[in-house]
């Protein structure tokens, strides 16, 4: 919750920024998605510090977990605007 709350206030602390970006890259408002990526650290206190938010996080991978996670996220951001696995066999 507290993690979730840091990244929905630094949307709303961004979204000027935000918006110049769609407004400059998205002509169809309507078919235009970001991902983004938020850094997030923890103290001994469990509270969570933001320590960058990236409009364009890289998704290259450098290990075995990298590689599962950024797949994932990859699946689950194509799954949110319709695009479903395409399976040439079914033809």
């Amino acid at each position: 919750s507290k993690i979730y709350d840091l990244i929905i206030k630094s949307i709303i602390a961004a979204e000027d920024k935000i918006q110049a970006g769609l407004n400059k890259y998205c002509t169809h408002m309507t078919n235009c998605f970001e991902i983004l990526g938020f850094d997030v650290i923890i103290d001994s206190e469990l509270k969570p510090w933001l320590l960058e938010a990236n409009l364009a996080p890289s998704l290259s991978s450098d290990s075995p977990l990298d590689f599962k996670i950024k797949s994932n996220l990859i699946t689950d951001a194509f799954n949110l605007v319709g695009i479903k696995k395409y399976d040439r066999r079914k033809e």
